[in-house]
């Protein structure tokens, strides 16, 4: 209910029917034949019934791992992360008019997975009704392997680069860019590899005339034995050969070869490489590099007896978990205390679970004390050894700022930014859960509704800055007399609801009394005081929050008729 006849943005009283999509609107199958062949998960959402989910097509209830007759039961907050939040979202989407347009979520699966999904969204009209026809990519598989590539891409201790047919470089990885002298991988991409080649040995003969000159610099490089890859398709392996770097300073590697292949055959080679002069240096570069990660690289095993060990950490790793330097990362006497029994009670599942399905593990971990605690994510491919432990390499990241804006914007969603108190979309759903108590355990509670009296000749006598004044009065008033169980709202204008679980109407009648005269007896700075009427009521059996608004927003007006500044109960 909107008190005093207010509607919400939707133009519409919370509680009012809205015509839903009639039994056997598609008894023709009409969203099979339309997308019966259509590889992609499909669902129909209806925004105008809370982000209902009006059909899906086969493929959509093979993704989700319901039968469509449950994803029909279900509304779009049940399958987005988001929960409720995504409903804003998906009303904006609904305004648009023409073509679909993409989307990033996180969708819950039925057997409680996450998967990140790509929604191509637009609204449809079909059976009289505006709808959201809702295409459904899973970027799950695709974004772990980008992000896994490219992390062992730059981790690796070896130069990695890649060359079309022609010579030019099509990819390198930090190690190859260094080694041959260059500050950032932009000052080789597309650059020709024949520029870093030499011979040491008599040139092959036996090449086709156009590999010996195609890209050639100086023809020496069309004769490498990389070309020849390129040629035959077959890998070269522990080819000793010398490199050029940048400034033309000669270095001995060892050096293999593969050929890179599609559709249409071999596109080019893949060149990994070792330098034989600085394998000592380049133990301390590896390292070097570690540390200069965004994180920390570790390696942990998880033993068939259920024991988790570490087996190494990043110097990095010290500043993360709050360490000295000296700190012996991987002892067990340094490690434990820095989580719950149950945090690591969930990271050893989470990991166990990873390596038993063969799945790049993930997990956040809460680690410190409450005062100075902070959030790690991480990341680790598993490898299982012979005898069966499982073996996970992987970084650690610090988003302890990430989850701290999480929580902020989660705030702001659900509280109205003046008073602190919760919004009203908080609220109803507060309320939502507290009808359901009712109704299955028969739970009581009480509901009230507060507001200050005369507020509008208060704003237009004192100004619009005492009235905030006296709104944020109101709510830290009422809060600092509540239990953590109660839930007060700014209801909307200068009126709060309250809600009161576990409670009698008797009881709560002495409670508002009190609030009410708590109210009463502040003094604001403008010198004034401020007052304020209250309706309450106790849900009855089998009554809804609606009609529980009515009798509550009703005795909220025979107090202000009897003259404000009183209690009245419905």
């Amino acid at each position: 209910m909107a008190p005093h006849g207010d509607r919400d943005s939707h133009g519409e009283l919370p509680g009012d029917p809205v015509r839903p999509i009639a039994p056997g609107w598609d008894d023709g199958g009409i969203l099979d034949m339309l997308f019966a062949n259509n590889a992609a998960p499909i669902l129909l959402i209806d925004p105008g019934r809370d982000g209902a989910i009006v059909d899906a097509n086969p493929k959509a209830a093979a993704f989700y791992g319901h039968s469509r007759e449950k994803l029909r039961s279900l509304h779009v907050w049940d399958i987005n992360a988001l929960g409720r939040s995504i409903l804003p979202a998906m009303r904006e989407i609904a305004s648009w008019e023409g073509g679909h347009y993409p989307q990033r979520f996180h969708h819950r699966l039925a057997d409680g997975s996450v998967r990140d999904v790509q929604v191509y969204a637009g609204p449809i009209l079909l059976a009289g009704r505006k709808l959201l026809l809702c295409i459904i990519h899973d970027l799950t598989a695709v974004i772990e392997a980008e992000q896994f590539n490219r992390l062992l891409l730059e981790n690796v201790q070896v130069g990695v680069c890649g060359i079309d047919r022609a010579g030019n470089f099509t990819f390198v990885n930090p190690v190859a860019v260094r080694a041959l002298g260059f500050r950032h991988e932009s000052e080789l991409t597309r650059g020709h590899i024949g520029c870093f080649l030499t011979y040491s040995s008599p040139a092959p003969t036996d090449l086709p005339p156009d590999s010996r000159t195609a890209g050639s610099e100086g023809g020496a490089a069309a004769l490498h034995p990389i070309f020849q890859v390129a040629e035959t398709g077959q890998t070269a392996r522990d080819i000793d050969a010398t490199f050029l770097r940048s400034d033309g300073t000669p270095f001995p590697v060892r050096l293999t070869a593969s050929p890179i292949r599609n559709h249409s055959g071999i596109v080019g080679v893949v060149v990994s490489f070792s330098d034989l002069t600085a394998e000592r240096e380049q133990e301390a570069q590896a390292s070097d590099l570690a540390n200069a990660l965004p994180g920390a690289i570790f390696q942990a095993e998880l033993h068939p007896d259920g024991a988790l060990r570490a087996g190494y950490f990043s110097s990095a790793a010290t500043e993360l978990f709050g360490l000295t330097p000296e700190s012996e990362l991987t002892a067990p006497s340094i490690l434990i205390p820095l989580m719950s029994l149950k945090g690591w009670a969930r990271i050893r599942r989470s990991l166990r679970r990873a390596g038993r399905d063969g799945k790049v593990w993930e997990g956040e971990l809460e680690i410190g004390p409450a005062d100075s605690r902070r959030w790690l994510l991480g990341r680790a491919q598993p490898r299982r050894r012979a005898d069966g432990t499982l073996v996970f390499n992987g970084v650690l990241l610090d988003i302890t700022e990430r989850k701290i804006l999480e929580a902020e914007l989660q705030r702001a969603a659900m509280h109205d930014p003046l008073t602190g108190a919760w919004n009203r979309r908080r609220f109803q759903q507060a309320l939502a859960e507290a009808e359901a108590r009712a109704e299955r355990y028969g739970r009581p509670y009480v509901l009230a509704l507060i507001d200050i009296d005369h507020f509008k000749r208060f704003n237009d006598t004192h100004g619009h800055q005492a009235g905030d004044d006296a709104l944020r009065l109101v709510a830290g008033t009422l809060s600092a007399r509540l239990r953590r169980s109660d839930a007060l709202a700014r209801w909307g204008g200068e009126e709060f609801a309250l809600l009161l679980p576990e409670t009698e109407l008797a009881a709560a009648g002495q409670v508002l009394e009190n609030l009410r005269q708590a109210v009463a007896s502040q003094q604001m700075e403008c010198g004034s005081s401020i007052t304020v009427s209250i309706g309450a009521g106790q849900c009855r059996a089998g009554e809804d929050t609606y009609g529980l608004l009515q009798r509550v927003d009703a005795a909220l007006y025979r107090a202000k008729d009897a003259g404000r500044n009183r209690v009245e109960l419905a």
